[in-house]
């Protein structure tokens, strides 16, 4: 029962930071956050682009998913014990 709470708790915190990592990289992109360059320095890290920050953000997403998908799975195996 922790370790179901615990992978929900880092799933949710994942899927967070991974669709903001997203968002982040459009608005780089789109140049809503500022000119590319001036943006990419600002909000990017150490990334060398855009599409290396919506890169990382997607893996992240896919992360965060099957780290739901086991919680999701580590419940319902538990059955209603709880």
């Amino acid at each position: 029962m922790f370790f179901t709470k615990l992978v929900t708790i880092v799933a949710w915190v994942l899927l967070v930071g991974s669709v903001t990592r997203i968002v982040i990289g459009l608005g780089i992109a789109t140049e809503i956050l500022g000119p590319y360059e001036e943006a990419l320095r600002r909000y990017g890290g150490r990334a060398e682009s855009s599409g290396a920050i919506i890169d990382r953000g997607v893996y992240a997403l896919l992360v965060a998913i099957a780290l739901g998908a086991l919680a999701e799975i580590s419940r319902s195996v538990r059955g209603p014990r709880e």
